[in-house]
């Protein structure tokens, strides 16, 4: 008598993560059949018998800028949709940067210490924490915005390799901590060498060119709690419908207020591929605001960047 089992699989971001995915998960004894769908990132596994979840949890392989990971199977996590001002320390996790102090540059190699309750490394107490660590960064100006997954180096370390100009920089980690069933987002400053030539904010715009596509946007930011936002993706005048989720979501749409760099992180909602994607979340005041969106198609990354005039 077979035995199906159905599991989410957090971390895949391509073809190549499904082939990965279906290739080790079939390679187990017992195993008869897999199905991976990239889209919601579940996995159906088919098997003579039972097989051990401990087993199960460690299969899968992604891959980000070429760098290997496990990829376990849970679920993605869904963000807090309130703003907030990241702290260096909260419930007893903190992070810092092991060198404040920068050159410019591209692909600069930054290291940070990120510790849980007691300076234990993130392993010790939330062992998954770094399958959605994101990392994001950016000038105070709100220039150079970044977002990617970090990467565990030794013990304490993750590390990322950001492109930086001369300035003040502020870097946000953010992951699941299952430890408190509860989301930690932590900050702290880097500063990078050289003359700062601080830049004004961008004035609005419905649309932004983001590597040729043309990113839309649509909907209504404001303080209201059913607050909704949207993009459209297209390509010369033609809907792109080959979107493929990445850091587990479809889309992100990460909100920077910038009197005091309160920071807002929104998964998109609902299925498909594209061209539209749905947010939903409020921000707390009145006044401008900058909407960053990152989606990926056809493995590549993709940056979309707006100013919004919240009035309501």
């Amino acid at each position: 008598m077979s035995v199906t089992r159905e599991y989410l699989v957090s971390g895949m971001h391509c073809n190549h993560c499904v082939s990965s995915v279906t290739e080790e998960v079939s390679a187990v004894s017992g195993v008869t059949d897999v199905k991976v769908d990239l889209g919601s990132g579940q996995l159906i596994v088919i098997s003579d018998a039972e097989i051990p979840f401990e087993l199960a949890v460690v299969f899968g392989v992604s891959y980000f800028t070429g760098i290997q990971s496990q990829a376990l199977l849970t679920p993605a996590p869904t963000h807090n949709s309130e703003m907030a001002v990241p702290p260096g320390t909260v419930a007893g996790y903190a992070m810092h940067a092991v060198e404040p102090t920068q050159e410019p540059g591209k692909d600069v190699l930054v290291e940070f210490a990120v510790t849980a309750p007691g300076g234990q490394a993130l392993s010790e107490l939330d062992e998954d924490a770094g399958d959605h660590m994101h990392l994001i960064a950016f000038r105070r100006d709100l220039t150079g915005y970044q977002h990617f997954t970090a990467q565990q180096g030794e013990g304490t370390s993750w590390w990322g390799l950001l492109n930086l100009t001369p300035g003040p920089w502020r870097v946000i980690i953010h992951f699941q901590s299952k430890a408190l069933n509860r989301e930690i987002a932590l900050a702290t400053d880097l500063t990078v060498s050289g003359e700062y030539h601080p830049e004004p904010l961008p004035l609005p715009v419905d649309q932004d060119q983001a590597k040729g596509l043309a990113v839309t946007l649509s909907g209504d930011l404001s303080t209201n709690a059913d607050s909704s936002s949207a993009v459209t993706v297209a390509a010369d005048g033609r809907p792109v419908t080959n979107l493929e989720p990445a850091h587990g979501a479809l889309g992100h749409a990460v909100v920077i207020r910038p009197v005091d760099l309160g920071y807002l992180h929104l998964h998109s909602v609902g299925q498909g591929s594209g061209p539209r994607l749905d947010f939903q979340g409020a921000v707390p005041d009145k006044g401008d605001y900058r909407l960053f969106v990152d989606f990926y198609r056809e493995d590549q990354p993709y940056l979309a960047e707006f100013t919004v005039q919240v009035t309501r």
